[in-house]
């Protein structure tokens, strides 16, 4: 399973994006500046993110502008246009574009959220970025606590998963043989992680030819926060 770097259907992004932010409290940029950090929150997470943050060469996403143009915290937060806080429930999304990059307006989505540990917290961090139809998506994993702060490797949290979990029924043949990846998106409510599939660009195609629905042909899997292991199970 490979879960750095893929493209997927806009569309269905744009779907869970509506799905998450249902419900939310929504907050300007200058407002959500004025939140008292929480020390185990998600936007403590990724203020401390940001201070380490070190953009692979052609990364769109606006927090790679932000770091490339060496922009303080405020400013960084206020290049999203649609801040979502929900610090009861340890989540956040931000939402923004910018029309920098050659291929035309380049859309960045910021999901985080925090899973509680006996003082300490791991932040799960997901952007998105997508421009001229097709999107790319990057995962941080970080234990994160009072002065401490250390990413971790995907799978010292999350367990193995065989893309077979992802099939429904008898794998189509479009999909025989075809390595998914994933997208790791944290649930508003709650402490689970939900585990979308990702199809790379040329099987997608094949099975669009074939006429095979991709949105029942695939399913996501749900994983739990474990408190005792400090990881997520299924």
């Amino acid at each position: 399973m490979n879960g750095e770097v893929f493209k997927r259907d806009p569309v269905f992004s744009l779907m869970v994006r509506a799905a998450a932010l249902l419900g939310a409290a929504t907050l300007p940029g200058a407002a959500a500046q004025a939140l008292k950090p929480d020390p185990l929150g998600p936007l403590e997470g990724v203020r401390r993110f940001m201070t380490s943050f070190q953009p692979a060469a052609g990364e769109a996403s606006l927090l790679a502008y932000a770091r490339r143009e060496r922009l303080d915290w405020p400013a960084t937060q206020n290049l999203f246009t649609v801040q979502v806080h929900d610090a009861p429930n340890h989540y956040l999304e931000w939402r923004g574009h910018s029309a920098l990059e050659s291929a035309g307006p380049t859309f960045t989505t910021v999901r985080a959220a925090t899973f509680l540990r006996a003082g300490q917290a791991l932040l799960v961090l997901n952007r998105e970025w997508c421009a001229a139809g097709q999107c790319q998506v990057r995962h941080v994993f970080a234990w994160q606590g009072a002065g401490a702060w250390k990413v971790v490797p995907e799978a010292s949290v999350i367990p193995a998963l065989r893309d077979e979990e992802f099939i429904v029924g008898r794998a189509p043949a479009c999909l025989r043989g075809v390595t998914l990846g994933v997208q790791y998106l944290p649930a508003r409510l709650g402490t689970t992680l939900n585990v979308l599939p990702l199809v790379p660009d040329t099987a997608r195609r094949a099975c669009e030819a074939a006429g095979v629905n991709l949105g029942t042909a695939t399913r996501p899997v749900t994983l739990n926060w474990t408190v005792s292991v400090g990881k997520f199970r299924r």
